[in-house]
Formats: C-alpha cells, structure tokens, sequence
C-alpha cells in the first residue's frame, strides 16, 4: 500500500522513500486495530514555521473519476483517486490558522472506499528546518478544530523528499504531528 501511496505522490526514480514511522508510543490510550484510539490523546502538533494568519481554503468539484484539491501556501495537496467518490461532490480543505499543521475536511463524515492519498511538503515546518526528525511524524484525526490536537485515531506517514505522505479515509480534521502526551 505504502508504495501505491507513494507513486501517486510523484516518487520518481531514484528517490529513497523512507517507511512510514511508528507513531511514538505511551502505556496510554491503548492503540486500537487500524489506527483508533480507545479514548483520545493529546498529540504534539508539527508547526509551520511562519503561521497562517487566517484560514486558508481551497476547494473543488470531485467525482468518481477524480481529482486533485491543492491549498495554496500551505504545502499540502490532496489526491483522489479513480471510484474515491460514487458522485461528484463539492470538497473543501481548510488549513487551520495559526502554526499548526492542521486541516478541515468537508463535507464532515465523508467516506471512501479507496483512500485519499495528502501530502505535505515539510520545507516550511519545523520538520523542514531540521527541529524535527521527518521519520517521528504521524498523523492523527480530530473532530473539534478548537483542540486540534486532541485525536482519536493515528495515521501512519511515509516520507520522501522532504513531504509526508498519508492515506485519508475519511473526512474531518487531520492535525501532523511529532509526539503524544
């Protein structure tokens, strides 16, 4: 899967795609089976090296043969895959403002049956100017943007050339992060 995720993100030959990392690990909550938690967790976020003054959004009409959504300035890009959506839908990624590395996803509650594949280019993160290991990153899901760093699910990240990589099955928010409290 992993290196199905990193072809659609553009890995080109002779690039050294690193496994993604084992989020960092604590005696609680318990990580349940595909990435949920069994009560959330306070995460530490990645921060962008400049923080967004507002919130910056982008969206797209998207349909079963489907699409890219690129939020401007903040070095994420989102790519749906063919049959991730039955229907076209409105989508719209909303970069938090602020200096976390932090995103809305809507229409909230959105499934797909193949997953999204986001990536983040990490130049401008605290990951990109070397304050941070690329390889600690993770991701978790959050449902409230006011806590934003309070998660109830972890996703693995693969790195390749300075971006993070990472499957979306859902939406809501999604919040890249280096450590759990």
């Amino acid at each position: 899967m992993l290196a199905g995720i990193l072809l659609a993100s553009g890995c080109a030959p002779g690039d050294s795609p690193v496994a993604p990392a084992t989020p960092a690990v604590s005696s609680s909550p318990e990580l349940l089976l595909n990435g949920l938690l069994s009560s959330p967790t306070t995460v530490q976020p990645l921060k962008r090296t400049s923080p967004l003054a507002s919130p910056i959004s982008a969206s797209a009409y998207v349909g079963p043969l489907g699409g890219v959504i690129t939020v401007p300035g903040t070095g994420l890009t989102v790519v749906f895959p063919a049959l991730a959506l039955s229907s076209r839908q409105l989508i719209t990624v909303t970069a938090l403002a602020g200096s976390d590395v932090a995103y809305e996803f809507a229409p909230h509650g959105l499934k797909f049956p193949v997953p999204l594949v986001a990536t983040q280019a990490l130049g401008s993160t605290q990951a990109g100017n070397g304050l941070i290991d690329p390889k600690l990153l993770f991701v978790g899901y959050f449902t409230d943007a006011t806590k934003d760093n309070l998660v109830s699910e972890l996703l693995d990240v693969g790195i390749s050339a300075g971006t993070a990589v990472f499957p979306i099955h859902h939406f809501s928010g999604y919040i890249v992060a280096s450590g759990r409290q």
